[in-house]
């Protein structure tokens, strides 16, 4: 995964910490869309596969904004990013 240097959001390295070999392999692809907006993607799947988009996160006021792309849920707001990854990387409610 390859990281891009956005000046107008903070460094979110220190929040995410140290993380695993497991943590990374289940880690969602992160790809800045402009103003805040992100696209979480499965990296297990090809880049021409259009299920490999999770949910559109978007930063502002102090919040983490997640909106799945695969089911019917609802947006949910996370206070930090390391949160809402957590909860993409969690398995689907029944």
């Amino acid at each position: 995964m390859s990281s891009t240097f956005v000046p107008h959001l903070p460094d979110l390295r220190p929040e995410l910490g140290e993380a695993t070999a497991e943590e990374v392999d289940a880690a969602p692809e992160l790809i800045w869309v402009g103003d805040g907006g992100w696209v979480a993607c499965d990296p297990a799947l090809p880049r021409s596969d259009p299920r490999r988009v999770i949910a559109y996160l978007e930063c502002k006021d102090h919040q983490v904004y997640v909106l799945p792309v695969r089911s019917r849920s609802v947006a949910r707001s996370y206070e930090t990013l390391r949160e809402a990854l957590e909860a993409l990387r969690a398995p689907a409610p029944v």
